[in-house]
């Protein structure tokens, strides 16, 4: 009886320690999973919460767009410091048109225009919050429409902020 009891603790300590694996490597990965381009860290301060415990790092980015690399997307976001397992949600973001736009033989803007295409994300915190970026196009006034927004497995509300980047004359129907 004893022997069994001995192999039964054995084969639950074995389950336990691949579930805390398991778990430490998903948390690991949803940490640090980012995809889409890389973001380059162009500052970074101290916000200090002067009324609460909390204090917050302003970290401001910039992601060039992989398919319209003519512009470059800035977005400040919110990075809690101590011991806190999610960041805050609000963002801020502003496009630029960073250089030349490509032109076809005959004169045509060369833009890829897909909407609804998330170019980036982010992880905001472990493995429930996401800060994503997405890219849609205006035919009528020929600009891009960039949004930065978050998102959360439960519950939440969604914070967005939105950018446009004009691309020269609107373009004929």
């Amino acid at each position: 009886m004893k022997g069994k009891q001995m192999k039964m603790k054995m084969k639950l300590s074995r389950v336990i320690i691949i579930l805390m694996v398991t778990v430490v490597a998903v948390l690991f990965v949803c940490m640090v999973a980012e995809a889409g381009p890389k973001a380059v860290r162009i500052d970074r301060f101290e916000a200090i919460d002067q009324l609460g415990p909390n204090d917050y790092d302003l970290e401001t980015l910039r992601i060039d767009d992989p398919e319209n690399p003519f512009v470059s997307i800035y977005v400040t976001h919110i990075i809690g410091t101590g011991f806190q397992f999610s960041d805050p949600s609000n963002t801020s973001i502003a496009c630029r048109l960073t250089g030349d736009i490509p032109l076809d033989k005959d004169g045509n803007q060369i833009i890829n225009k897909s909407t609804n295409h998330d170019i980036a994300h982010f992880s905001k915190s472990i493995g429930t919050k996401e800060m994503k970026i997405s890219r849609a196009y205006d035919q009528g006034k020929n600009v891009l429409i960039y949004n930065v927004y978050t998102t959360k497995l439960l519950g939440g509300s969604l914070k967005h902020s939105l950018s446009v980047v004009p691309l020269g004359k609107p373009l004929a129907p």
